[in-house]
């Protein structure tokens, strides 16, 4: 279930990069710097309390970045545009972590009886 959350999480961050890049780059070109900046605030803002909160969600998935010094900045900032995104991809990928934690929980218990 773990690598079925990261394949989420991972398509989620990718898709807020692809979005936020054509948005902002319209936004740019028609010269609508309110929309524009108003996408850069959300993106600036939610990294900033994901590092500001160290919350990484590739690192609780088990990833580690390769080639870099200090790695964790990066789960941090991809957390960061993945929580970006709004609640409700957050909430869909956090019900199914719960629900398969909960299935390890019942099978661990029904092994042990």
């Amino acid at each position: 279930m773990t690598s079925i959350a990261l394949m989420m999480v991972s398509a989620v961050t990718v898709e807020a990069l692809v979005q936020y890049a054509k948005t902002i780059g319209s936004m740019a070109v028609q010269k609508q710097y309110k929309t524009a900046l108003t996408q850069l605030a959300a993106l600036f803002l939610s990294v900033g309390l994901c590092i500001s909160a160290d919350v990484n969600v590739y690192g609780v998935l088990g990833v580690r970045f390769a080639g870099f010094a200090s790695r964790d900045w990066i789960g941090l900032v991809l957390t960061g545009i993945f929580a970006s995104r709004g609640a409700n991809y957050a909430a869909d990928i956090l019900k199914c972590l719960q629900t398969a934690a909960q299935g390890k929980r019942e099978e661990k218990n029904g092994s042990e009886a």
